[in-house]
């Protein structure tokens, strides 16, 4: 439907999130745009048990002093595993005996419901702020204790640069789609630019489009589309910063990292455009 359409009212919107991107398209579609839904990854797998049960074990052993939890997702698959596993006590006392610091909100909620009242939450919910908080304080040789979301990859490679042992916990992974058409179709639309705008709503959702686009012998034209001609929607700062370490531009990123604020920042975007303009003097 999608692909040669030409600009007929909204904008043509490339959606490439699974569960989130459901919620999406209806959104866009209410407000007059024309959506083309791909996803690109197939969502959050936790890891199992016996990995977390592990990880919270050498979490007591190693007793760190700093505790960074970068999800609201990962702290509650990590709070599930230790209670499934007969280990809540001993991630609470670890938690408790640690300067604990959330990237944001939700990670700050679901240390709360640990009885966990983190000392600092990051104002822009971003993992390299809480890097830069951590590196103003931590001395070389300590540990610190990092949750990281399941997309791969974190930002706190400098804490380790400058001598600080990084303890990673994964709760979970981010899988590819299920079936590939879809985010590959999306993936040419980009390519041949006949989309306006590509949302993302994950680092997750980022590397899978690079991952299919790649697949698909098209990297190069994908890159080249999301770098002016296809305009970046990214959710948030942490997805924005998957989308520029993939080698894309970020056009658009909405003050409320959330979907109904990323809606409304593309919608906005869009009427911003000057062929989108109301003409001056106009009737109406």
């Amino acid at each position: 439907m999608i692909p040669g359409q030409e600009r007929v009212g909204g904008p043509r919107v490339g959606v490439t999130g699974a569960r989130k991107g459901v919620e999406l398209v209806t959104a866009f579609e209410r407000r007059g745009a024309h959506v083309l839904h791909g996803p690109t990854l197939g969502g959050d797998k936790p890891v199992d048990d016996g990995t977390l049960a592990a990880a919270i074990d050498r979490l007591a052993r190693l007793r760190p002093p700093w505790f960074a939890a970068s999800t609201g997702t990962g702290v509650r698959l990590l709070t599930e595993a230790a209670e499934r596993t007969g280990r809540l006590d001993a991630l609470v006392r670890t938690l408790a005996g640690a300067t604990v610091v959330a990237r944001g909100t939700k990670a700050a909620g679901g240390l709360r419901r640990l009885g966990v009242d983190p000392a600092w939450v990051a104002p822009d919910e971003r993992d390299a702020q809480v890097e830069e908080w951590l590196a103003a304080r931590v001395r070389p040789g300590e540990v610190v204790a990092v949750q990281v979301h399941g997309a791969g990859g974190h930002p706190y490679g400098e804490l380790a640069r400058i001598g600080v042992e990084l303890e990673i916990i994964t709760p979970y992974v981010s899988t590819p789609p299920e079936d590939p058409e879809p985010g590959t179709r999306l993936a040419r639309a980009v390519a041949a630019r006949d989309l306006d705008v590509v949302t993302f709503t994950s680092p997750g959702a980022v590397h899978g489009l690079a991952a299919l686009a790649g697949a698909a012998g098209i990297a190069e034209p994908v890159r080249a589309a999301l770098n002016g001609p296809v305009a970046v929607a990214a959710v948030g700062p942490v997805t924005g910063l998957a989308v520029s370490r993939a080698g894309y531009a970020v056009t658009i990123e909405p003050d409320n990292p959330r979907t109904g604020g990323l809606v409304r920042a593309v919608m906005s975007w869009w009427q911003s455009l000057p062929e989108n303009r109301p003409a001056v003097g106009s009737d109406g």
